[in-house]
């Protein structure tokens, strides 16, 4: 075997069609996340965007789409900034410490990888297994949501029955009319509640990239932007992609001068509603067991974080100092802290 390193945008329609058929070896994978116009809109804004091309006697077997960071040590392709990590590969096992040192890493760090992929099992690090949630709407919206707990559609109800009366009519626009103006709103709302939001899109390649997906139309990573509308006022936007799969969220935020109504559990709802009469019939949730997640979701999928480290000593110097951290801390802290990845975009109500 080999491994050749690229950036995304070298890759051709031959790649593509590899890539893509690669995806379809589990539902996990087909995630827009996972896709090459991801990695391709993140090589676009972001120039340490890489792939490494792991082939055997000239046929590609694998890529391993990532991001350089400092010190030789390789990130998530678009981190902070994407929910689902892995190697898009056949079924050839690959050795996955080996393809990290051919790539001229010194490790890469993933904060989310679907838990089934057997070359990243040895290298997850404890406590870092976790189900990602999404709602199944392949019995229909009205099966699904009857499903919930009666006590929160109730509540749901009610709050809509109260958003109307005070602002009007509610309604969600698919894919929004004025999809630049939509994230603005959106980047603004998330900002102005959560410091990391606000330190993230302070960087200008973290704008263009969400601008980049919002409008991005490949059939594998399609983006959304659906607005929750209250008497034609925005109460709450949705920005997600589309794949082969079904739906992907990504960012969504509200107006928090109304949240007594909770808009993001509304907007959530409109937005699986209206994926249904699509004929989408999955919604995964993104990473993160929120309070509103764990209410609303139906299905889930194990995922986990690690690090493949080419060196054993540093592995395992790393797993001791990860060791006595976690040891200092509060039980029951989030998982995604002790996986080492970035913050959770939580989406609150």
């Amino acid at each position: 075997m080999r491994v050749t390193v690229v950036r995304p945008g070298e890759l051709g329609a031959e790649e593509a069609r590899v890539w893509a058929g690669f995806q379809q070896q589990s539902p996990v994978t087909l995630s827009p996340f996972m896709s090459l116009a991801f990695a391709q809109a993140v090589d676009l804004c972001r120039p340490g965007a890489r792939v490494a091309v792991v082939e055997d006697g000239g046929k590609i077997q694998a890529f391993l789409p990532y991001q350089l960071g400092s010190r030789a040590i390789g990130l998530p392709i678009g981190s902070p900034m994407n929910d689902l990590q892995g190697f898009i590969q056949s079924e050839v096992p690959i050795n996955a410490r080996w393809v990290v040192k051919k790539a001229g890493l010194r490790g890469w760090r993933f904060g989310q990888a679907p838990a089934e992929q057997r070359a990243l099992i040895p290298h997850h690090y404890d406590g870092t297994l976790i189900q990602a949630l999404a709602i199944d709407l392949s019995a229909g919206y009205k099966s699904y949501f009857d499903d919930r707990s009666k006590s929160l559609t109730t509540k749901i109800m009610r709050q809509r029955r109260s958003l109307e009366r005070r602002i009007g009519t509610v309604r969600l626009e698919w894919q929004s009319s004025s999809p630049a103006e939509s994230l603005r709103q959106l980047i603004a709302w998330k900002a102005s509640k959560y410091h990391g939001t606000e330190m993230l899109f302070s960087d200008p390649a973290a704008r263009s990239l969400l601008q980049e997906l919002g409008t991005a139309e490949d059939e594998n990573c399609c983006g959304v932007v659906s607005v929750l509308s209250a008497g034609g006022r925005p109460v709450a936007i949705n920005l997600g992609m589309t794949g082969p799969r079904g739906l992907a969220g990504w960012f969504a935020a509200y107006d928090h001068d109304l949240g007594r109504f909770s808009p993001g559990t509304l907007l959530i709802l409109a937005v699986a509603e209206e994926a249904a009469a699509r004929g989408i019939s999955y919604y995964d949730l993104g990473y993160g067991q929120h309070s509103y997640k764990l209410r609303l979701a139906n299905t889930s999928y194990p995922v986990a974080g690690g690090a493949v480290w080419v060196r054993r000593a540093e592995e395992l110097a790393r797993r001791i100092y990860r060791q006595r951290i976690l040891a200092r801390r509060v039980p029951g802290s989030d998982a995604r802290e002790k996986s080492g990845s970035p913050p959770a975009f939580e989406l609150a109500s």
